[in-house]
């Protein structure tokens, strides 16, 4: 890697971090999504749109009680591919969230270009926008609906073997009418890394770590990795530590765990489970702490195995 090459990229993390650093605000209303962030890095870093050189589709259910009729779900649908020979990607994302304290819906597209800097290493620099509905208090109740406006930025440096994610996806403020939603909605920074290591011929071992900091909030720090067997199941967990206010109040840890299965070159299928679930920070109601979800993933034309 040249030293101009280096140059660049230290400067488009730095000004990236300079851009997260200048937000005063938390805000943050994607949880559900972002909390996907494994199966669907761009959910919260727009440099991963196109990483993946292919058009990508995923979509995942989340639900708490898959035994009772009618109980609340979420869905989530994200898609992304390249054009201009793969130094251009384009993502859609698509949330209708009905098991958090806060029911959003949330739609968003985004842009990276991607940077060649040497014969092994890329740099995604991306952004994304979109808008969020969710409910906004008028004194009273949740009665009233409001569309807020949604910015982010994102950088992801990677190789074969490894790759290293810093981004805001939230960027903007807003008002929250009588409620003090502003508490519960952060806007975090992400910094991810990760990568994939070869056991032996039939054994892949994938580990990844996110930070995450908030204004206000001790570091959440999630660990985790996944081995997939022949390319064709893959078994996971990772477990989430720290969070919570400075000011005394608790952050969740949990565990999940992950099965997936390729089906064929074109579909995987997976189930999640966590112990517990982001949410709970906002409601102490009764009921299942844990939560389930399945994924369904299909790649028209894939170019090999998809590690990420």
């Amino acid at each position: 890697m040249t030293t101009h090459y280096r140059h660049q990229i230290y400067t488009a993390l730095f000004t990236l971090l300079l851009l997260s650093a200048g937000v005063q605000k938390s805000f943050g209303q994607r949880e559900v999504m972002n909390e996907q962030y494994v199966q669907n890095p761009m959910a919260i870093n727009p440099g991963f749109t196109g990483v993946r050189e292919t058009f990508n589709m995923t979509a995942v259910l989340r639900r708490k009680w898959f035994s009772i009729p009618n109980s609340p779900l979420s869905q989530t649908f994200a898609a992304d591919g390249t054009f201009g020979e793969g130094k251009f990607g384009v993502g859609f994302q698509a949330l209708n969230d009905q098991t958090s304290y806060f029911t959003t819906t949330a739609l968003s597209a985004s842009f990276a270009y991607h940077l060649g800097i040497s014969d092994t290493w890329k740099l995604g620099l991306g952004a994304q926008g979109g808008i969020n509905v969710l409910p906004i208090s008028n004194g009273t109740s949740f009665a009233n609906n409001r569309a807020l406006g949604s910015f982010g930025l994102g950088a992801w440096l990677r190789s074969d073997q490894f790759y290293l994610g810093v981004s805001k996806p939230e960027i903007l403020k807003h008002g929250f009418g009588d409620q003090a939603l502003s508490y519960f909605y952060r806007r975090p920074l992400y910094i991810m890394a990760g990568g994939s290591y070869d056991l032996n011929e039939d054994v892949m071992l994938l580990p990844h770590v996110l930070i995450v900091q908030e204004k206000d909030q001790d570091l959440r720090v999630d660990l985790g990795a996944r081995f997939w067997f022949n390319e064709k199941i893959g078994l996971g967990a990772s477990y989430r530590m720290g969070g919570g206010a400075k000011t005394g109040g608790t952050g969740i840890n949990f565990l999940q765990f992950t099965a997936e299965v390729q089906v064929g070159k074109n579909i995987r299928l997976g189930y999640f489970y966590s112990t517990k679930q982001i949410e709970q920070i906002y409601s102490t109601n009764s009921g299942p702490k844990g939560i389930h979800e399945l994924m369904l993933k299909f790649v028209p034309n894939p170019n090999g195995f998809q590690k990420y």
